[in-house]
This record gives structure tokens, sequence and C-alpha cells, in this order.
């Protein structure tokens, strides 16, 4: 049978999978704020806090770009959203708030991973935009830049107190010969773990 799939169809398809992004950055606004707890008292609470302001931003951002193209969020999206935002302030990934524990690694490893999906949709609409007008390009190649940070930050963070979970030595020690951060490898064009929630 013929292909009988049209470009509403295609636009269409777009405007699920934006939608579902966006879901997804509402969890994911609520746990970079969860972190921030995490990690009250430390020299990464300032940062993981910009970083939760930011995410934030890029939440708003991608709700504009849904409404440029013509699509606006489902009404069951919306009450699913409700619910994702109650699960992102319980902080479901370390519920205790243990710096040291390893659910501390699976929270910023799930972080990391939400904000790589979050760039390769940014990468994908930049795609997009070389044939359909209607895509700001330049918002996209900040929100791209945004991201790029954001893993950087992730991977600073996690690398300046893996020790304190992992390693042998003393921990407060550990902590303090890295809390100055080393130079983060950068992962903005590290394969994607698409997760599809929270989103960042």
């Amino acid at each position: 049978m013929p292909d009988r799939r049209t470009a509403s169809d295609a636009d269409e398809r777009l405007g699920a999978y934006l939608n579902e992004h966006l879901l997804g950055a509402e969890g994911g606004v609520r746990a970079f704020r969860a972190a921030v707890r995490t990690w009250e008292g430390t020299p990464h609470e300032a940062a993981l806090d910009a970083l939760a302001d930011e995410v934030d931003r890029d939440r708003r951002d991608l709700a504009r770009i849904i409404m440029r193209l013509g699509h606006k969020p489902a009404g069951w999206k919306r009450l699913l959203t409700g619910l994702l935002r109650t699960i992102g302030t319980a902080g479901p990934y370390n519920l205790l708030r243990q710096r040291r524990a390893s659910t501390a690694q699976i929270e910023l490893d799930l972080l990391t991973g939400a904000v790589r999906a979050k760039r390769l949709m940014w990468e994908a609409l930049l795609e997009l935009a070389e044939d359909d007008a209607r895509h700001d390009v330049p918002l996209l190649r900040d929100l791209v830049a945004r991201a790029d940070h954001q893993l950087d930050e992730l991977a600073r963070i996690t690398l300046a107190t893996v020790r304190e979970r992992f390693g042998n030595g003393d921990p407060d020690e550990a902590h303090q010969q890295t809390a100055g951060g080393r130079p983060a490898q950068h992962h903005g064009h590290a394969p994607g773990d698409d997760q599809p929630s929270p989103q960042a």
C-alpha cells in the first residue's frame, strides 16, 4: 500500500513528541530541586540551584516552541504533569537525601541522562529547521549550548564527589581535595540516554 502520511500527520507527531518532553521537563525541574536539597550546605549547592533555574528556563522555552508550532499540551497530560510534580518534589531517587549513598550517584546519573535526552531533542529540532522556517534557530543553538553547560556541571559535580561514595580513603578529605573541581570532560556530544522521565 502507498504511504498516505501527510505533512500534517508529521506535524502532529512532532507536537506529541515535544509534549512528551515538556511533560518530562516538569518532573525534571523538581528532580533538580531535590538534588539541591541533597547537596545543601556543600560547595555544590549553589551550582545545582543555578542548574535548576536554567532547566526551568529551558522548560518555559520548550513550551513557547510548542505554541509557536501551533500545538498545546493535552488535558490528560496536564493531569499527569501534576502527578510528576508531586513525585519530583519527593525526590524518588534519593529519598533520604544521603550524599554518600549509592542513590546519590543514581540521582546524578539520571539527571545527566535526562539532560542528554533534552539535548538530542534540540538537535532534532535544528535538523528540522533546515526545512521549516517556523523554528527559531538562534534559540535552538542557545538551548544546545545550555545543555552542554548543564552536562559539564553535572560531570564536574559527579567527579568531585564520587570518592565520598565509593572511595577507600577519608570521604571528608577526598571531598576537600576535589571540591574545587577538576576540568570536566565535554559531554555535549555523548550518546544520549533517552530516558522519558524526568527530562530536564
